[in-house]
């Protein structure tokens, strides 16, 4: 071996030595720093692991009350501080019957461990999520094939029949204002007829001849005047003793004159101020029926722009979509259609108004000729005793009296007697025997109304239980609760007016619309509107429902006693949640109100079709109301004695009432945040658990520690340099691990 490299690697002063001390310990505290780490890394991620296995394990802990009832996930059995630490520490012991004595490279201390709940049931967002994740594959499939498909075959005819009862029922409450203006009028022009015949001036004109005159008529003083006009001639030339006597007789003559034209001036200027101003009031009836003639007119051309009837197109055009209609009669949408399109044969042109005017004015008129006619007999009966020296003015009065009788004869014909004029514009008015018909059938559907408000009006009138006053009152209190806890102001209750519509008619209009807002609720299910129609379902399923069957002793004998023990919420949870009144009827009386509407607009519109053939639209109208009327009836009945009614006569498949509470719910609106509530309150009701006291879900932490093996100073340096997680405290790292969860 060479002499130099002996010497450099077995020299004896120690530096080869302390050289490789120097390597080694460098080494060694590299290893033991990448040992160390290696522990706290691999500590991370089975401290990370036991407290996520901890979290799942606080919830495998649900309530199981709540999911089997209701389908919802709640925290519940073990309490979770309790299991989240058992877990926690298992985990830190390793598995069951590993050799304890061994060397686990790294082993944990549970320094302390904390359980928060990060979400409750009682959240409406949470809780809607349950609610959807729970329906998402049953509602679609339920509600689409069983009862959507059901209401395709009649959508057309029903969207027909919603314009046209619309239409007509508008029509017909202008048109009975119109009419009601032009009775006036007709009024006006008797009452101005009356007024001249009452005026005095027929007694003062003899309508026979003169020789039926008496002296105080127009015809005796001009029978009178020759005598008169001849004694003023003679009196000169007559005895002193025979002309004071004529002399009394021809002042007595002159006084009947004087006095007989002020009669008949004061008459007859009387007469024609009070027709003038008949004729003003009538002048003003006519021009307010011409302007509701107009809103008729108006409504017509209108009636085809209605946007609200869209629901019913995209219910119809699901036929298309794999959803087989039954059949409808071939035509019965066409059919209605043009009973919509003969609404304007109730509009009156432009051109009879005019004519009526005119009318008004030729009696206006006529009144004036009789006053004319009375001034001149007047003013030449003032000549012929001012000037009485010749015999023509005696012709002049004849001539006055006739032209008297002459106008008023002509007025008595056209006003009075027979009132040619006023008679014909009766007949025209009445338009045959068309109001009378309409009288009776508006007396025959009052009739049958009268009958089904009664109905509907028996469930408010029930006798009320004070238990089931006490359950709607915690009920009450849990929904405002609720709605406190998710910062929502409680709602008012939803106002289901149509149990207060005044008239069939107004049930009809009121029947009509709820009627277009449930097929818009149809349409927005085929059209993948989610939400509503997966809490309609929901409440459809896990809720109770006031079963028709209840109803029976009311609608057969008219009584409700047997009702009160029927009216506790567990009978009525789905009418409830869907109306909202914390009310033991009014929630009932809600549905079976708009249960009554919904089919008084289908069966309407098979009256429309039955009806067809009266030709005037407000008699197809009336008798249509008749018909659904008398059909809805007996569908009530049906509905307390099986439980389903058929959907229409021309579609024969049966609806239950379960079908159409589906319905209304989606009609208000079953997801938002009041219905929820009431959801939640109607369990925590039932099942005494407070659900906003409920996690949905959980955040663990854990505090745990570990001891180092090696140089923990040198790991507290590298950990106050942001390289670590957690911290060295002492000869142990410390580190903390949070983790949430939910259902």
């Amino acid at each position: 071996m060479d002499t130099a490299k002996y010497r450099v690697l077995f020299r004896e002063d120690g530096a080869v030595t302390i050289f490789s001390v120097i390597v080694l310990s460098t080494l060694l505290l590299f290893f033991s720093l990448l040992i160390d780490y290696a522990r706290i890394a691999a500590l991370h991620k089975l401290t990370e692991d036991a407290v996520r296995s901890s979290v799942r394990s606080v919830l495998s802990a649900y309530d199981t009350n709540l999911y089997d009832k209701y389908g919802l996930f709640g925290r519940g059995g073990t309490e979770g501080q309790k299991l989240f630490a058992e877990v926690l520490g298992a985990n830190g012991e390793g598995p069951a019957g590993s050799d304890q004595n061994g060397m686990r490279m790294v082993r944990y201390n549970l320094e302390s461990s904390t359980l928060l709940a990060a979400s409750f049931l009682g959240s409406h967002d949470v809780f809607a999520r349950q609610v959807l994740e729970e329906m998402k594959y049953k509602a679609p499939i339920d509600f689409t094939l069983e009862l959507a498909a059901k209401f395709v075959p009649i959508a057309g005819a029903m969207k027909e029949a919603s314009v046209t009862v619309n239409l007509l029922e508008r029509m017909r409450s202008l048109y009975e204002k119109r009419e009601a203006h032009l009775d006036k009028v007709l009024e006006l022009q008797k009452q101005s007829a009356l007024e001249v015949d009452a005026s005095g001036i027929p007694e003062m004109i003899p309508l026979q001849m003169q020789s039926a005159a008496g002296e105080h008529t127009a015809y005796g003083l001009a029978s009178g005047y020759f005598n008169y006009e001849a004694k003023v001639r003679q009196l000169e030339t007559l005895p002193v003793a025979d002309q004071d006597k004529a002399a009394k007789e021809i002042e007595a003559y002159e006084a009947r004159v004087r006095t007989f034209g002020s009669e008949l001036g004061s008459s007859s200027d009387g007469m024609l101020k009070q027709a003038v101003d008949r004729q003003k009031e009538a002048a003003k009836e006519l021009e307010a029926a011409r302007l509701l003639n107009e809103e008729m007119l108006l409504l017509v051309q209108q009636a085809d722009g209605q946007p609200e009837h869209a629901g019913y197109d995209a219910v119809s055009e699901a036929a298309g979509g794999g959803i087989e209609p039954n059949e409808v009669p071939e035509g019965a949408a066409a059919d209605i259609k043009q009973m919509k399109e003969a609404a304007d044969e109730l509009v009156k042109t432009e051109e009879w108004f005019t004519d009526y005017k005119k009318e008004l004015e030729g009696q206006g008129a006529a009144a004036a000729d009789i006053e004319r006619a009375a001034a001149s007999f007047h003013t030449i009966g003032l000549a012929a005793v001012s000037k009485p020296m010749s015999i023509t003015v005696g012709d002049q009065l004849n001539a006055g009296a006739d032209r008297l009788r002459l106008a008023y004869v002509s007025y008595e014909q056209s006003y009075i007697r027979p009132a040619s004029i006023l008679s014909q514009r009766r007949e025209s008015l009445e338009q045959g025997d068309l109001k009378k018909k309409l009288k009776q059938q508006e007396e025959q559907a009052g009739s049958l109304w009268k009958q089904a408000r009664s109905m509907l009006n028996g469930l408010n009138a029930a006798p009320q239980s004070g238990e089931h006053m006490h359950v709607f009152d915690q009920v009450s209190e849990l929904y405002h609760n609720n709605m406190l806890f998710n910062q929502q102001t409680a709602e008012a209750s939803r106002d289901v007016a149509f149990g207060v519509a005044g008239d069939a008619h107004e049930a009809a209009e009121r029947s009509i619309a709820l009627t277009g807002t449930l097929f818009t609720g149809i349409a927005d299910v085929l059209e993948r509107t989610r939400d509503s129609l997966y809490f309609g379902e929901y409440v459809a399923h896990r809720y109770s429902y006031f079963a028709p069957q209840y109803l029976r002793s009311l609608l057969a004998e008219g009584s409700g006693a047997e009702l009160p023990d029927a009216f506790a919420l567990q009978n009525q949870e789905a009418e409830y949640i869907i109306y909202g009144f914390h009310h033991p009827t009014a929630n009932i009386a809600a549905a079976y109100g708009e249960l009554f509407a919904a089919r008084l607009a289908i069966r309407t519109m098979e009256g429309l079709i039955e009806s067809r053939n009266l030709g005037h639209p407000l008699l197809i109208l009336s008798a249509a109301l008749i018909y659904g009327l008398k059909r809805t009836m007996e569908d009530m009945v049906a509905f307390t004695e099986q439980g389903s009614a058929p959907l229409s006569k021309y579609v024969k498949v049966e609806l239950s009432y379960t079908d159409y509470l589906r319905l209304f719910s989606l009609m208000h609106g079953a997801g938002d945040r009041s219905s929820m509530a009431r959801m939640i309150a109607v369990i925590e009701q039932k099942s005494g658990v407070v659900l906003s006291a409920v996690p949905t879900g959980v955040t663990g932490e854990a505090r745990i520690s570990m001891p180092l093996w090696f140089v923990p100073g040198v790991m507290r340096i590298i950990g106050g340099l942001g390289l670590l997680e957690g911290k060295v405290v002492g000869n142990r790292y410390e580190t903390t691990q949070t983790i949430g969860g939910s259902y």
